[in-house]
């Protein structure tokens, strides 16, 4: 399920997603990069997850950063989650530090938020109702955002073009658009964003294929999406598919999604 954040928030949080899952057995998942950090507060059990040495299980509550690859997660029982999705350089506003430092980071609360962050925990926690969980959400963003860095307009104005252009657009044409250089422009986005425009650009269009597939019915082609969703090359398509996300794109739309970035594998 998807929820919209309030409207004064909307340039910080994109949406909250609930994800849950009542099976008791263990169960494989794979995450991967929609291009954006987020929020997660556990209500049940939390995720497993490989680690150098050994497999450890995520803290109650965490910020994540920029996902630069896909990761194996595992159930080992009910799921009930709660997931704070961030604008692109959501999490930059609201930290301060350089959004490519934080890439592949899983961050507990209090170690980016400090003292509010405990309050913040035990709140969303324990109130009752997800309205009321987000509201305390919400109250600790706003705080948070008072004198906090925000990207210029050139940045944001980077991002709305391949939003528009659902992906399809290069860092050329941006570059024709906005009074930026290409170095100037790639700076801005791993400090704010954390990944590089073409990289960043190539997520956007990857999801809006994803959201093409969840869209048409199973006896839709796969090769018929994807030039709807601009990928000419299906054979191009599949490597990049396989590199980013593990599996072809065959296999993904059959999938048990429990959101578009995260389904059993």
């Amino acid at each position: 399920m998807q929820i919209p954040p309030s409207s004064h928030l909307a340039h910080i949080i994109k949406h909250y997603l609930i994800l849950e899952s009542n099976c008791n057995e263990p169960i494989n998942y794979r995450l991967f990069s929609d291009g954006n950090p987020g929020m997660v507060f556990y209500f049940k059990t939390p995720l497993m997850q490989q680690g150098a040495d050994q497999a450890y299980a995520h803290p109650n509550s965490f910020v994540y950063g920029q996902l630069t690859q896909y990761k194996d997660l595992v159930s080992t029982g009910k799921l009930d989650i709660l997931v704070v999705v961030f604008q692109p350089y959501g999490l930059y506003a609201l930290s301060g530090v350089a959004s490519v430092e934080l890439n592949d980071s899983l961050i507990k609360l209090n170690e980016l938020f400090k003292s509010n962050a405990e309050d913040l925990e035990d709140r969303v926690l324990n109130e009752n109702g997800i309205q009321n969980k987000i509201e305390h959400i919400e109250n600790l963003v706003f705080k948070k955002l008072a004198g906090s860095s925000y990207p210029d307009n050139t940045l944001t104005g980077a991002l709305k073009l391949i939003d528009n252009s659902k992906g399809n657009i290069s860092v050329a044409q941006l570059l024709h658009v906005l009074p930026i250089t290409e170095k100037q422009l790639e700076r801005r986005f791993n400090q704010f964003v954390g990944i590089g425009p073409k990289r960043f650009t190539a997520i956007v269009k990857l999801q809006y294929f994803l959201k093409n597939l969840q869209r048409h019915s199973q006896d839709v082609k796969i090769a018929d999406a994807a030039y709807e969703s601009g990928y000419y090359d299906q054979a191009h398509l599949n490597n990049y598919f396989k590199k980013n996300i593990g599996i072809t794109p065959s296999a993904y739309k059959i999938n048990n999604l429990l959101a578009i970035n995260f389904m059993q594998v």
